[in-house]
């Protein structure tokens, strides 16, 4: 098992924190109908495929 890079930990942490935000931002827009529910959305998948994006490399190591 290789060592993890602080830039790939760094860059994981970001993109789950923004995952979560955009998430919660999400179900908040569903349960209050303020209509920003895609715009939330959104960001959680372009959060999670960056978070995808990030951790792949390192299983193809």
């Amino acid at each position: 098992m290789r060592m993890v890079s602080k830039r790939r930990l760094g860059a994981s942490m970001l993109f789950a924190g923004l995952t979560f935000v955009g998430a919660f931002h999400a179900f908040a827009a569903f349960a209050f109908d303020t209509g920003l529910a895609p715009l939330s959305g959104g960001i959680a998948v372009f959060a999670l495929l960056g978070l995808v994006a990030v951790n792949v490399p390192a299983l193809l190591d």
